[in-house]
């Protein structure tokens, strides 16, 4: 784990497996610390963060780790999360997700996270996948 909270910056780089979930939640802490973040943005974002983040340990990989690095940045008007891994292209369009039914047993995680973003962005581009997700910052005025 990298950290640069003089920039506002925090980075991990690891290959998924059962410890990963644990990772992120911890480097979000970190820079959740840092950065005195309010409730209303800080929930909503590590909730997002860790939807993602579960969705790549589940299926980028399709049962085999893949390489993942996380990247945390905090400015005073917005929260950004960037992953990038090397797992299989995601199928995946977020202009048609939507929240499944009440008894669906999966499928709410990008719905989720979009709920609570700002922006959600995927691109696949060269073998790599980049995740980008972003909240802007309540103003605690």
């Amino acid at each position: 784990m990298a950290t640069d909270p003089g920039a506002g910056s925090w980075a991990l780089t690891t290959v998924t497996g059962a410890d990963t979930l644990t990772d992120v939640h911890a480097l979000i802490e970190k820079m959740m610390c840092a950065g005195q973040v309010e409730d209303e943005d800080r929930f909503p974002f590590e909730i997002a963060v860790a939807e993602i983040a579960a969705n790549i340990v589940e299926h980028a990989g399709d049962g085999a780790p893949v390489t993942m690095r996380l990247e945390l940045r905090l400015s005073p008007d917005r929260i950004e999360a960037c992953f990038h891994d090397d797992g299989r292209p995601a199928r995946v369009d977020l202009e048609t997700v939507r929240m499944p039914g009440d008894m669906a047993e999966r499928g709410r995680g990008l719905a989720i996270a979009l709920a609570a973003l700002d922006e959600l962005s995927y691109r696949r581009r060269g073998g790599s996948n980049r995740w980008i997700l972003v909240r802007e910052r309540t103003d605690p005025a």
